[in-house]
């Protein structure tokens, strides 16, 4: 068979585009396929801000990854000169047996991480931003902070075709077939339907890789998630700029909620990690319009939580992500796809660790060895090996 590129990428959002970097920096022939342009608000990956947290709640398997993908954020940013991630530590507030202060601290302990222990007094005079109860303890994590998703997208894509990648924007995959050792993929673009002939296959097509490769042993559901900010009431605004308020994750109430200090004439970021959402039929009709329904429960942990802010001032776009039953990521080699490498659902905690994600399945897609375990996220990980099929997605 004759290659139209080494390596194919479909989705460069986080993980795809990333991945498209990556593969280019190790000198393969690469070809990325995007359904939008870059950057773009309609899928997972964008939204101004993401946290960055090296303090992982979510667990230990993540702390390498999450190493490594910081090394790989500095060195995009001076590939690309952008500022892409900005430290602002973090705070992490809840009961001392909860569960959210107890993994984080199994976390930085086990690692030896930076940090700090206050309690619920110190929190009250070093973060009065926040309102809290008499029994919790905050722990301050000095590698926290934020990225800028759109911009780090955008970046490495940059990087990518400076390095010889070729970007194939606007253009909408149909459908993948493993055949002759390599993978056939088929898209449909502007100048109308191609195939393209790879030699090996990068999915990262977020909330759209189950109907392209729809015979995946790993369950994935996909959730509308609403991004939300909230403006400072008047004369609160230094108070939560970034050198005084500190990136958080704060269980009370019931609720697990985090948050991004206000930054590039945006407000606080304040999200509510276990909100019920409603499930995404078809993710290309996910609206980005917001109704004021969809962020009363958020408003109302702001009000009693972050008093500072007026909870009726908000800004709110929808977005969605892919989750799957152990919140867990795909990352690796389906069984049922020979020449496929799937970087999938990253159920709602991915972005911070997209740069090491898409260095992996680039390393893999060029029979590399990645320089981090994946052992935790193999997407055959739920059931039986199926054989090789091919898919279509429906247009």
């Amino acid at each position: 068979m004759t290659w139209d590129a080494q390596v194919g990428v479909v989705g460069l959002g986080a993980a795809g585009s990333a991945a498209l970097w990556r593969a280019a920096a190790r000198g393969a022939s690469v070809v990325g396929f995007e359904q939008h342009e870059p950057g773009h608000p309609h899928g997972s990956s964008h939204g101004h801000s993401r946290l960055f947290r090296t303090a992982l709640v979510e667990g230990p398997q993540y702390v390498d990854l999450v190493r490594h993908a910081h090394g790989l954020w500095r060195e995009l940013e001076r590939a690309s000169g952008r500022d892409l991630l900005t430290l602002t530590g973090g705070l992490f507030v809840g009961r001392p047996d909860g569960a959210m202060l107890t993994a984080t601290l199994d976390v930085v302990r086990a690692h030896d991480l930076p940090h700090e222990l206050l309690d619920a007094a110190q929190v009250r005079a070093r973060f009065p931003q926040h309102a809290v109860d008499d029994d919790v303890v905050g722990l301050l994590d000095p590698g926290t902070g934020v990225l800028r998703p759109e911009a780090a997208i955008v970046a490495a894509v940059e990087e990518a075709r400076r390095l010889g990648a070729r970007v194939r924007s606007h253009e909408r995959v149909v459908a993948v077939e493993p055949e002759g050792g390599g993978v056939v993929v088929h898209s449909d673009g502007p100048d109308g339907g191609r195939s393209w002939r790879v030699r090996r296959l990068v999915v990262a097509a977020g909330a759209w890789a189950d109907r392209l490769l729809p015979a995946l042993t790993v369950p994935h559901e996909v959730r509308r998630v609403l991004l939300t900010w909230f403006a400072p009431r008047p004369g609160q605004d230094a108070a939560h700029r970034p050198e005084r308020f500190p990136a958080f994750v704060h269980e009370a109430d019931g609720r697990l909620a985090w948050g991004a200090p206000a930054f590039e004439g945006r407000g606080v970021k304040v999200g509510l990690h276990d909100a019920p959402v409603p499930l995404v039929d078809d993710p290309s009709s996910n609206p980005i319009e917001a109704a004021p329904e969809e962020w009363r429960e958020v408003a109302a942990w702001v009000a009693h939580r972050l008093p500072g802010l007026d909870p009726a001032a908000v800004t709110a776009e929808g977005c969605m992500y892919t989750r799957t039953p152990d919140e867990a990521f795909s990352i690796g080699e389906p069984a049922a796809y020979p020449g496929v490498v799937l970087a999938a659902a990253c159920s709602g905690h991915g972005f911070k660790h997209a740069s090491a994600v898409g260095d992996a399945v680039a390393a893999l897609a060029l029979d590399e060895a990645p320089l981090v375990d994946l052992g935790a996220f193999s997407p055959d990980r739920f059931g039986p090996r199926a054989t090789g099929v091919g898919a279509t997605l429906a247009r």
